[in-house]
């Protein structure tokens, strides 16, 4: 089991100037970008990030998403507070997530469908305290 120990940024579907604005501030904090092209979405994130035991792993047949999303691997809590305050300033990207020892085993789709599930169940919950 050999997982990098750099700080590693996964990108989905950032273009122009935000995309370089927010690359650019993670380059400058020492983090590792890879952007993930869309035939990569349904690929484990184990397998985007080289985790040996993803190696083998088959893509499945989840259609690609359109939202902007950043995963986030191996970040300290210093990276992510300077960090975060930098995607804002670019614009903001609605989807971000940690890997997680839960979410490792999952494709991007999924990863963004468990995120929308999330935004949606959080926004009725605001709205039912209104």
């Amino acid at each position: 089991m050999k997982h990098s120990r750099h700080a590693v940024v996964l990108c989905y579907n950032l273009t122009g100037n935000k995309a370089n604005q927010i690359k650019a501030a993670a380059v400058r904090l020492g983090l590792q970008i890879r952007t993930v092209a869309p035939e990569s979405f349904s690929l484990p994130l184990g397998h985007l990030l080289g985790w040996e035991e993803y190696a083998q792993a088959q893509a499945t047949d989840d259609t690609p998403f359109t939202e902007e999303m950043l995963v986030f691997y191996q970040l300290s809590q210093a990276q992510l507070d300077a960090f975060l305050p930098e995607i804002r300033r670019a614009g903001g990207v609605r989807l971000k997530a940690v890997v997680t020892p839960t979410n490792v085993s999952w494709n991007s789709c999924a990863l963004v469908r468990e995120l929308d599930a999330e935004h949606n169940a959080i926004a009725q919950q605001r709205q039912a305290q209104h």
